[in-house]
């Protein structure tokens, strides 16, 4: 029997610092020697380093957007499409209908797909709209959006492409709060009445189709506002109970409308620490601090579904000056907003933090990915 030749330690150091966390923390399984280079420093700087500074093909040809509050018109905000070394080109674009002449507290839900983006805000309007072709769509209402009887609240969770169907879809949940006083007919000939003190449900949008539908499924909401999206999956934090630390990840398939999760290592479930979850060059990851501090711990995660595929890889700061974290950029680049409304951005390869030149009030100022496109809307 041929016996396998040795690696040199060398060799191995610099093949096993260059893979995806994921096929890392396979092969620390191997070999004890392995798992110990989890403990050197040298090598995790190596790795931290190579993660960071191989650009993933996420982000070619792609420009930054961001949303900020206008503080020259008390009722708008202003979207900057940035590019350029350190951000400096920048082209402030125009606001599709509904929200030309009242722009205020509008946010991107997820990222532009396909050059496409969903917008919203509180009080329900939701507008899928290209800047490039100017082309928009708002989205209509669903039937339970017109109960006479109930008043409901609406968390929008995933904007995404589904490849499988061609068709553009957003996915929210709808909580009913309570029943108004002042109906006086006959429950039982109101359409679509849900029963007596129903539970939270899920909707679908489809722009093939131009409607909403009720997706029976049964999973959890998320305790934030925040979302990401990667192929065709979109992901969000959750909480199932809040008196209880625990946490996972929640990724919802747009394609077979499925769900499933990873659980959060135990260090990001405490009750005082705020997590964000976050696409750092092509992986998912959680960029979390406790309350009280600025500094920052970024754990990714190498595999969906595997909880021990989580990795702690960069501690940021502190950084007294920032107050919020606004999202991510190309390669290491993350962006907060300052205490005095700067947005600056801070290199994860240099841990250098530099101004833009623009300022952003929090938490109303958003960060995103975008690729110009010129697909058109129409389906």
């Amino acid at each position: 029997m041929a016996v396998p030749l040795a690696v040199p330690d060398e060799v191995a150091f610099s093949i096993l610092s260059k893979l995806p966390l994921k096929s890392l923390k396979r092969f620390i399984c191997i070999h004890k020697s392995f798992s110990l280079l989890l403990e050197d420093s040298y090598f995790m700087t190596t790795f931290r380093t190579n993660f960071i500074s191989k650009l993933h093909s996420y982000y070619h040809h792609t420009s930054l957007l961001l949303l900020q509050a206008d503080h020259t018109h008390a009722n708008s905000s202003a979207m900057y499409l940035l590019s350029g070394e350190s951000f400096q080109n920048r082209l402030k674009l125009h606001w599709p209908p509904p929200f030309q002449e009242d722009s205020r507290y509008v946010s991107i839900l997820n990222s532009g797909i396909h050059g496409t983006l969903c917008l919203h805000r509180n009080r329900g309007d939701i507008v899928l709209w290209n800047p490039s072709t100017e082309e928009f769509k708002i989205i209509p209402p669903s039937p339970i959006e017109s109960l006479p009887y109930m008043d409901i609240l609406l968390h929008l969770h995933g904007f995404s492409y589904d490849h499988v169907t061609d068709d553009y879809k957003v996915i929210r949940q709808v909580s009913f709060l309570q029943y108004l006083t002042d109906f006086e007919g006959d429950w039982d000939d109101v359409p679509n009445c849900p029963d007596p003190y129903p539970d939270p449900l899920w909707e679908i949008y489809s722009l093939r189709s131009n409607s909403w539908r009720k997706l029976d499924i049964e999973m959890h909401s998320a305790y934030g506002n925040d979302s990401i999206y990667m192929n065709g999956v979109c992901h969000w934090l959750c909480r199932p109970n809040q008196y209880i630390d625990e946490g996972h990840l929640l990724s919802f398939n747009f394609s077979d409308e499925s769900s499933f999760t990873t659980a959060l290592p135990l260090d990001l479930c405490d009750m005082m620490i705020i997590n964000r979850p976050v696409v750092l060059n092509g992986s998912i990851a959680v960029i979390s601090n406790h309350c009280e501090t600025t500094i920052f711990h970024i754990t990714v995660l190498g595999e969906v579904g595997v909880k021990e595929s989580w990795m702690k890889l960069f501690t940021v700061g502190p950084l007294p000056c920032v107050e919020y974290l606004i999202g991510t950029g190309k390669k290491g680049n993350i962006f907060f907003t300052k205490k005095d409304e700067e947005v600056v951005w801070f290199d994860l390869g240099t841990m250098m933090i530099q101004e833009i030149g623009l300022k952003g009030r929090s938490p109303c100022t958003q960060m995103v990915i975008y690729k110009e496109n010129l697909l058109r809307l129409s389906k």
